[in-house]
């Protein structure tokens, strides 16, 4: 949804609640009623002083009628230009109270009446990022939708399907998507006028719900003069059906750019590019013009099948189309620079992505440092509501610091991911790309730490093909440098390996058991089977075959960090649960697997048992996927800078690669598994929202 579909679902709902007066209220006198129609048609004609004049009329005669005060509520706030967020929800708690009720519960009796109230709240509440706590007040309206007025019914089912998306649970976008097109939708659609004769009000309806309520009010203000010719009569019905014609058409088009964008969240890449092509080609057939949310569509479908040169002249195409208002909504380059950005990280170019990442950063801050000039004081009094919901500050950092860790900047990456871990803390992955930025920065200084590398060798005996290396027990200089790190607070955010081992507790336990890893055939994806899916928000949701491929990467690097921290018992026991997480998992992580658990036994004085992990025949075939007869082929979307063939495997949001091999104190090898290459964050999941 943009940024204008966005500011009509906030219109159409609060809008809503300006005609509700006349409407509902049976005990209002004609005069009342004639003040309450006034107002509204003051409302959405953007004459807020006059329809707060009206209002204030209308109070004298009714001062503790909840509705007028709701009414009154709203043109205050749109007056304010939507920015007196905290002065709005405190008008809105008040109404609650002087009423009987409460904001944050939604309950059955008179229902009817409220649900203006709490869908406003939730509106409220999405655009400040609290989907969870909008949602469990949606779903109570949702299961009475029926005993609810059209145009709050629409709008709960609206802004219910885009916090479904602000959680990452597309599966439960789809039913109420379905719900609605046969609650609200005529089949089949009726006539659509052409654009070259706009209907008369088509500027005044932009929303389902609002032109829902102008029809009902405009009903009963007709009602008194039904004595009107007959011609004037058929004007009005032909107008009236051409509004709801060009309304119904318009809330399909909404239901369908909801289900693209939950179908790519949810990878269902051929089932979404029918949808989109069916939008498209209609949009063309109707002479209007692709706007941003399409061309976002349209790319991120290209980047999510491979085709990444594509899906860049796609996203070109948003230079054509005129920037939206900085009051409502984030700014077009921080969303061209950062889908750029995330395109070039697919081709393989992460100092390219970098750039576009940072030019999309300074974008925000440039943005935020224009508002703090003008204004000064609370955020939420300050900033209009569409740009509290267009702050993707979060998104961002995530994305830079995953690009970071491509480029081997894992210091700077640690510092980036850090600061998302603030908002996404149930995210498995963001916690695994922390721990590999503990591993890195620890790596780098054993590389740069020459006598540590020297001191592993402590001589030579005999000559010739007789002559042999003696490699050193033990190394003091490590030692210290470890004692060093264990003996600093683990829970102290650094990219140290205590902390890093702290990271991996929280990706295993975070990361679902038993998670279902047989693909959906192309049969199941086109009836609609919806696969199993786990949310980890600000990335895509995982599918089951990316949770086994993050468990086993979490437990190579737990096994590698608890060796490098002389915790030997715990990691023969990581290597041994990684041996035996998978069937099917690559030979290059059986490799790290009997390779960790051998040189544990070694450390714990079990010799004999080690020697069985070191036989050649253990590993088998060294490759980065699975067998590609038992796993469904995707593209490489993910890999850019894999040279094999993009198996389901590393289409999982980690890759299998062997990383550096550097020698340790005993003498054996430790492979440690480099910073694994992921989706990137949920690519053009449209920031418009």
């Amino acid at each position: 949804m943009t940024m204008a579909e966005s500011k009509t679902t906030t219109e159409e709902a609060q809008g809503s609640t300006t005609s509700g007066e006349s409407n509902q209220s049976c005990e209002a006198t004609d005069g009342e009623r004639d003040l309450a129609q006034a107002a509204h048609a003051e409302f959405m004609k953007s004459n807020y002083n006059a329809a707060m004049t009206l209002l204030n009329q209308l109070l004298n005669t009714r001062p503790k009628d909840p509705k007028v005060l709701m009414n009154k509520a709203v043109v205050e706030y749109y007056k304010s230009d939507l920015k007196n967020t905290s002065v709005f929800r405190k008008q809105l708690v008040d109404i609650c109270v002087q009423s009987g009720f409460k904001i944050d519960e939604v309950g059955s009796a008179d229902e009817v009446d409220r649900s203006v109230i709490h869908l406003n709240n939730c509106i409220v509440l999405y655009h400040l990022h609290q989907y969870r706590a909008a949602l469990s007040l949606l779903e109570k309206m949702y299961t009475g939708l029926e005993s609810l007025e059209e145009s709050v019914g629409i709008g709960v089912c609206l802004l219910m399907a885009e916090c479904y998306l602000g959680v990452y649970q597309p599966e439960k976008v789809l039913p109420v998507i379905a719900h609605t097109e046969t609650t609200f939708l005529p089949q089949p659609l009726p006539h659509t006028p052409s654009p070259k004769q706009p209907p008369p009000q088509e500027k005044e309806n932009k929303s389902p719900e609002k032109t829902g309520v102008s029809t009902g009010s405009g009903s009963n203000g007709n009602s008194s003069s039904s004595s009107s010719s007959s011609s004037s009569s058929s004007s009005s019905a032909a107008a009236d059906e051409i509004r709801c014609s060009a309304t119904q058409e318009q809330l399909r088009g909404k239901l369908q750019q909801l289900r693209v964008r939950a179908m790519l969240m949810m990878r269902s890449l051929r089932v979404a590019k029918k949808e989109l092509k069916t939008i498209v080609t209609h949009a063309v057939s109707a002479g209007k013009s692709l706007n941003v949310t399409l061309v976002s569509l349209k790319s991120q479908l290209e980047y999510l099948r491979g085709n990444f040169r594509k899906a860049i002249k796609v996203l070109n195409q948003c230079a054509a189309i005129p920037a939206p208002s900085l009051t409502y909504g984030p700014s077009l380059g921080v969303m061209y620079y950062n889908n750029l950005g995330v395109i070039h990280l697919g081709l393989g170019k992460p100092t390219v992505a970098c750039l576009y990442l940072q030019k999309a950063l300074q974008e925000t801050q440039t943005l935020g440092d224009t508002e703090s000039s003008e204004t000064s004081g609370d955020w939420l009094s300050t900033r209009s509501i569409y740009q509290l919901s267009s702050n993707v500050q979060s998104e961002l950092y995530y994305n830079l610091g995953v690009t970071l860790l491509h480029m081997n900047k894992p210091d700077k990456a640690f510092d980036f991911l850090l600061e998302v871990l603030q908002v996404h803390s149930t995210n498995p992955r963001l916690w695994l790309r922390l721990a590999e930025c503990c591993i890195a920065v620890h790596k780098l200084c054993l590389k740069d730490d020459i006598s540590i590398r020297k001191s592993v060798v402590q001589g030579t005996v005999g000559v010739g093909i007789h002559r042999k290396i003696c490699i050193a027990t033990c190394i003091d200089s490590h030692n210290k440098k470890k004692d060093l790190e264990s003996a600093s607070d683990a829970a102290f955010p650094e990219p140290t390996l205590e902390f890093g081992r702290l990271c991996l507790r929280n990706a295993l336990v975070l990361l679902p058991e038993n998670a279902s890893t047989t693909p959906l055939t192309d049969e199941q994806e086109a009836s609609g089977v919806m696969p199993e899916l786990y949310p980890a928000g600000p990335s895509s949701p995982l599918r089951g075959t990316e949770v086994v491929s993050l468990r086993v990467s979490a437990l190579a690097c737990s096994a590698y960090v608890c060796l490098c921290l002389s915790d030997h018992s715990a990691a023969l026991r990581h290597a041994e649960t990684l041996l035996v997480a998978h069937p099917k998992i690559p030979g290059v992580y059986k490799l790290l697997g009997h390779l960790y658990a051998g040189e544990a036994l070694i450390c714990l004085g079990r010799v004999s048992e080690a020697v069985t992990h070191f036989d050649p025949r253990q590993i088998g075939d060294l490759s980065l996927s699975s067998s590609s007869q038992d796993v469904n082929q995707s593209p490489p979307l993910l890999l850019p800078n894999d040279s094999v063939d993009g198996k389901e495997w590393e289409y999982a949001s980690t890759s299998y690669h062997v990383g550096h091999v550097h020698s340790t104190a005993n003498g054996s090898c430790r492979c440690y598994e480099e910073y694994c290459q992921e989706e990137y964050i949920a690519y053009l999941k449209v920031l418009f929202i």
